[in-house]
């Protein structure tokens, strides 16, 4: 089976949830038009992502306004959107993915694997996702998660298309390029997992990351790099040809994908525990 799938590669304005929003409202609303069916945004993509701010205000719960507004965007253009953003349950937050499908469903995923600086600021998650759609199955993973074998292995067989979504930094001197002396330059493995797991597992796909200025903070060092957001978001089908890829500038990367259903046609449905959104009224306007 053969769908448009679509990866919207964005800069964040660090806390500013109505413009960021609006930007991506905008991007979805292009992918629409060039008919998309699949869209997945950047990690955090509605707060921005960074180790300095405190998150706690700019929290949502499973029926917050940014999910809201992302259901009503994906029942009114019949479209799923998979998009990041900081999750809170009770006293934890959680850097967490919402899955939005054109029936009013959101399924939540959450990342299980911390950068170590980020586990001051979110809990991990516990359990994989695997939402059962019309296209086949699909596994979800968020930035870090897409380096541990056992994220795949989880993986492995069980779905027929991988959405991932990130906020890959380059760790690299955002004016001249320069890698660091500590961190070294990771940016270019941000290019090479989405598609070598898409050659193991055999399936498409879909890497959405952010780009522009960043920094990160080392704690224990006490010091701030003047980083950047490595881009380079991607479509992989699987093995049926080439990657496409973004550079590191803001891109909508729009591309068909082979979907292989071994299971045949499904309702949108999960099939492992994730935390499940509630009314889809929302700020959505048209």
């Amino acid at each position: 089976m053969k769908i448009a799938a679509a990866a919207i590669q964005m800069p964040c304005v660090c806390l500013d949830v109505s413009e960021n929003v609006q930007r991506a409202d905008d991007l979805l609303r292009q992918a629409r038009e060039a008919g998309a069916e699949l869209v997945v945004l950047p990690e955090l993509f509605n707060t921005g992502y960074s180790l300095c701010p405190d998150f706690a205000p700019f929290s949502e719960t499973e029926d917050g306004p940014t999910i809201r507004h992302l259901r009503k965007r994906s029942q009114m253009w019949q479209m799923a959107i998979a998009a990041g953003f900081v999750e809170r349950d009770g006293r934890h937050l959680h850097d967490s993915l919402v899955f939005c499908t054109p029936d009013g469903q959101a399924q939540i995923y959450r990342k299980r694997n911390l950068v170590f600086w980020e586990r001051f600021r979110f809990h991990p998650g516990a359990s994989p996702l695997i939402v059962e759609t019309a296209w086949g199955r699909i596994g979800f993973g968020i930035c870090a998660d897409m380096i541990y074998r056992r994220v795949w292995a989880d993986y492995r067989d069980r779905i027929d298309l991988a959405v991932i979504c990130a906020a890959w930094p380059e760790f690299a001197d955002r004016e001249t390029g320069r890698r660091h002396w500590l961190l070294g330059h990771v940016g270019p493995l941000s290019s090479e997992i989405p598609g070598k797991v898409a050659m193991d597992l055999g399936i498409p796909v879909i890497f959405a990351n952010q780009c522009g200025s960043t920094q990160t903070c080392i704690p224990v060092l006490g010091t701030r790099i003047k980083d950047r957001f490595a881009g380079m978001s991607s479509i992989c089908d699987g093995r049926h040809g080439e990657p496409i890829r973004a550079g590191r500038d803001p891109e909508l990367l729009i591309a068909p994908i082979t979907v292989h259903s071994q299971r045949g046609m499904k309702s949108w449905r999960t099939t492992f525990h994730s935390a499940r959104a509630g009314s889809s009224s929302g700020l959505a306007h048209s």
